[in-house]
């Protein structure tokens, strides 16, 4: 294992230390070395019961912000430009595919459905306005 490693595992504080030794994703011989650094700090069981109350805690806020982030919905003018795209086929929705993929990597899942919702709504809005007669040129100007 790299010294840097050792390094960083060593200079953790006690509780992101504790929350170190417990992900999975880390290499084995990096588990192995914040354990054995666990071990080295003589915890007490007072000072145990504490990091853990405090990590639970921590977890608990993160899970509370995610949801905040997952329940924003869409601002009003992301969903203006959104249906006026499915107003017109669709086709520049193309330029928002990397901000959808963006919400759903971030978790907001509202703000996803809401771009996949106003689109749609813009897109079948589009033949009612055919058969208004209104030609897609003048749809904005007629709409406003």
């Amino acid at each position: 294992m790299e010294r840097q490693v050792e390094k960083y595992i060593h200079s953790l504080p006690d509780i992101d230390l504790l929350e170190y030794s417990r992900i999975q994703t880390h290499l084995p011989e990096a588990l192995e070395f914040a354990r054995i650094e666990l071990t080295d700090r003589h915890f007490t069981s007072e000072h145990l019961t504490d990091l853990e109350q405090q990590l639970h805690q921590r977890a608990k806020a993160l899970e509370e912000a995610a949801h905040v982030v997952a329940a924003e919905p869409l601002s009003f003018e992301w969903r203006l430009a959104v249906f006026l795209c499915g107003l017109y086929s669709g086709i520049p929705l193309v330029f928002f595919y990397p901000l959808w993929q963006k919400f759903r990597e971030k978790g907001a899942d509202r703000k996803f459905k809401d771009m996949w919702l106003y689109a749609l709504i813009g897109f079948c809005c589009q033949p009612v306005i055919i058969l208004l007669g209104i030609s897609p040129w003048n749809w904005l100007a007629k709409l406003f």
